[in-house]
């Protein structure tokens, strides 16, 4: 909180008021409104565009921009300063304060901006952020407010990048979501839970980007005395020398299959997005562990749909949807750690290395080798020059290539994971994510000392390398499975019969049944949130199909439901 003696001083002149604070003059000394209002009535709004309000103060400008403001933009007034907050709050009129199109907030914390924007943007489409400075007040706090703005545009940014991930990918999600589910009533004694905070000893997360290639020597070397939860496409190059704790797969499509030829039968755990390709689950032999990511989080008909779930107990361990294998590896990580045990990372770079994209150990990388031949060589044109490839700072201030997609997991990386005093990163290359970088020394000091100095209050052996991290509950789980599993299949039987004119049913009754199944049309591109046109005839036409869809998947997988 920013605290001072001073306090701003209104200032009457000819014109209105100007304020005085910090020897400084917030507004013109001889027209204190012309500047805004003239700013404001030259500028165009779009539509679905939320204005960044900084330092409104007296309000100028306020009343003029919410007038020509389209219906569904928004405006977002930001003050960092109390003594500032409280002349504003007093002066600007109480209609524009209690518009509801505007939120004004008074803070210093990006986490509480973000926080109530999330909350003021709920079933909102916003396309973009426009920044206004209202007065002076913005220069007494320029880092603060040049970052908000930098993170809410990142925010609405991420917003858009997971609509259009569930956009091509969420019919997939939910019908993954629905065949794992057959798969635990099939072959329950090798589906569990994961048990939090199971892990006694440190943690590396062992990704497949290039830097993973620098760390292997390391990993091989300290081996006994580390839980190694490897990602999906790094198991290939780990194994045989290293054979990692557990795996964690989060891909929902099929090619991820390669990863694994050869070595689908080691016995290793898996621990899988609840929403990861079925058919690779079904062929991996390991003990599995689901945890489930809220791939439709901003939607309020997807997340009352898996607190449902939630509360029937039978929806696994829910993490942070981040689109990443590496940073939901790095969240398992977390859950399982013991009391702040030390959690290392290597392989997640968030870009390319030098020719290759990926560690030289990763199937990826064997996948270019493979196809080799006189005619065809190791490179073509977009290995080298991805498409939309961009130049930004790596570790040690050296240039590394990425992507906006890669880029924007190293912006959650910040987020999530940049601040946590017991996460270390050894990888020695990749893009700058603000990790507490040290060297491959450092981490052995560190792994020294915790043998030596919480050895025996952890009750850690490192000679055991059984760890009981899997609690096989879904045994008890089994009623409330099929029972959902079933009651699912009956409304889509019902809602297809209504659309037959096999039954009759009111608009009422449809829509209940709509709203009950939103993975029907979360994945439409015209969908958002509730609408009016949930029952206008193109939308149902759709859904029709979609029901045929959903359907199949339940009639092919029903006999596993006894």
């Amino acid at each position: 909180m920013i605290t001072n003696n001073e306090k701003p001083e209104l200032i009457p002149i000819d014109s209105g008021f100007s304020v005085l604070y910090k020897g400084k003059f917030l507004y013109s000394k001889r027209s204190p409104q012309k500047n805004i209002l003239q700013l404001i009535s030259s500028i165009v709004i779009q539509s679905e565009t939320l204005v960044l309000c900084v330092s409104p103060v007296l309000g100028y400008g306020l009343k003029e921009l919410l007038e020509k403001l389209p219906h569904n933009s928004f405006l977002l007034g930001l003050e960092a300063d109390e003594e500032l907050m409280n002349l504003s709050t007093s002066q600007i009129d109480k209609t524009i304060l209690e518009d509801t199109r505007f939120l004004y907030l008074r803070t210093e914390s990006i986490n509480l901006l973000l926080s109530r924007l999330e909350n003021f943007i709920k079933g909102k489409k916003i396309r973009r952020v426009v920044r206004i400075d209202f007065s002076g007040g913005a220069a007494l706090n320029q880092a603060f407010y040049s970052q908000a703005f930098d993170f809410i545009s990142q925010y609405i940014s991420q917003i858009w990048i997971n609509r259009l991930t569930l956009i091509q990918f969420g019919r997939n999600y939910a019908r993954n979501f629905f065949k794992n589910y057959y798969s635990i009533v099939k072959t329950n004694s090798h589906f569990g839970s994961l048990i939090e905070k199971s892990v006694r000893k440190p943690i590396i997360v062992v990704g497949a980007g290039p830097s993973l290639d620098s760390s292997i020597a390391f990993i091989k070397e300290d081996r006994d005395r580390l839980f190694v939860l490897a990602v999906d496409a790094a198991l290939s190059g780990l194994y045989p020398e290293i054979r990692p704790d557990a795996v964690v797969l989060l891909e929902s499509q099929y090619w991820i299959q390669k990863a694994f030829i050869g070595i689908a039968d080691l016995g290793i755990p898996i621990i899988a997005d609840l929403t990861a390709n079925p058919s690779l689950l079904a062929t991996l032999n390991g003990d599995k562990a689901f945890f489930f990511t809220d791939y439709a989080a901003q939607d309020s008909l997807a997340g009352s749909f898996f607190s449902g779930l939630h509360k029937k107990n039978i929806l696994p361990l829910r993490l942070e949807a981040m689109g990443s294998v590496g940073l939901s590896a790095l969240a398992v990580a977390e859950r399982l750690a013991f009391g702040g045990l030390p959690i290392f990372h290597t392989g997640l770079d968030f870009s390319w290395g030098c020719g290759f994209s990926h560690s030289k150990l990763s199937y990826q990388v064997k996948n270019l080798f493979s196809d080799l031949s006189k005619i065809k060589g190791l490179y073509s044109g977009e290995s080298l020059f991805p498409e939309k490839l961009i130049c930004e700072k790596g570790k040690d201030e050296a240039s590394v290539f990425t992507s906006p997609n890669l880029k924007n997991y190293a912006e959650l990386y910040k987020k999530f994971f940049a601040f946590k005093e017991n996460f270390f990163d050894v990888g020695q290359s990749g893009l700058e994510i603000n990790s507490k970088k040290i060297n491959l020394n450092e981490a052995k000091k560190i792994i020294d000392d915790f043998y030596s100095s919480y050895e025996k209050s952890f009750f850690v052996n490192k000679n055991d390398d059984k760890i009981n991290f899997i609690a096989f509950d879904y045994k008890n789980k089994e009623k409330e499975i099929k029972y959902f599993l079933t009651y699912e299949k009956e409304k889509l039987l019902k809602l297809k019969n209504i659309f037959t004119g096999k039954l009759n049913s009111s608009d009422e009754e449809i829509k209940e049944l709509l709203l009950s199944m939103p993975y029907l049309y979360l994945h439409f591109p015209d969908y958002n949130s509730l609408s009016e046109t949930i029952l206008d005839k193109h939308f149902l036409s759709r859904v029709r199909i979609e029901i045929e869809y959903f359907l199949k998947t339940h009639l092919i997988n029903e006999n596993f439901i006894g």
